[in-house]
């Protein structure tokens, strides 16, 4: 089976948040009451609930204030580290890459650890925290989901099911295409899905033509030691998304 690759294209996105809803509302998963903390960026993390978060960076770029935008969410790693920890064989990997955690997992049985296992083995680490990786089984207030499961991007994997999209209760596009839900909604194309090695090429020529018209600092990422099904195309170095190579 081909495994598969995502494109998260930076310079495509304008921050609308409508992958972060679609994703939400595909696994029927609750809204987070949030405060205003400076930023727009809103929730401020991933979460349970929120399995993928469009990041906002404030930043100067030629002397102009700007804001960048990148839809974050697990990368879904080859040989996937959070797999390999996971002491109850709860994390799962499909033939063509897919991650997820499974919904028959019992809570209960998991580490009572403040930090899980497969948080500790995550590479992607976010707000500077050396511990927290992105499966997440809090809120971002410190709750829990009702039935208390980590919680991960899962790459929609079911709905690459013909008979999942058939028995959707809701019509439209999420009905129509076996495509991920946060493809489906983003208005501007920022985020494509393909075979890897598509995805791959794509990604590198993206580059190349941002690179030729005004983003002398456009790279892939990640292009560390670490590979797996997501690239993100950004716009300017890493370094400025607070993102760190694995």
């Amino acid at each position: 089976m081909a495994k598969k690759g995502m494109l998260i294209d930076t310079s495509k996105c304008i921050g609308c948040k409508a992958c972060q809803i679609a994703c939400q509302q595909w696994h029927q998963l609750p809204a987070e009451d949030t405060s205003f903390t400076g930023t727009y960026q809103n929730p401020p993390d991933m979460s349970a609930a929120n399995l993928t978060v469009v990041n906002f960076v404030d930043t100067e770029v030629d002397g102009n204030q700007r804001f960048l935008f990148m839809a974050d969410r697990c990368r879904h790693c080859d040989e996937a580290p959070c797999k390999v920890a996971c002491p109850l064989g709860a994390i799962k990997q499909k033939d063509n890459g897919i991650v997820f955690i499974k919904e028959s997992c019992d809570p209960t049985e998991c580490s009572a650890q403040a930090i899980k296992p497969c948080q500790l083995a995550c590479p992607y680490k976010t707000n500077g925290d050396p511990l927290l990786g992105i499966p997440r089984y809090q809120l971002n207030n410190g709750d829990t989901l009702a039935d208390g499961r980590s919680n991960k991007c899962d790459f929609c994997y079911d709905r690459w099911s013909k008979a999942v999209l058939m028995a959707y209760p809701y019509k439209g596009a999420f009905a129509k295409s076996n495509k991920p839900a946060c493809q489906v909604a983003c208005p501007t194309g920022a985020i494509t899905t393909y075979d890897r090695e598509t995805a791959r090429k794509k990604a590198n020529k993206r580059v190349t033509y941002l690179k030729a018209n005004g983003y002398p600092n456009a790279n892939v990422y990640p292009n560390g030691a670490i590979t797996g099904m997501v690239w993100v195309l950004l716009e300017d170095a890493q370094e400025v998304y607070g993102l760190t190579d694995t």
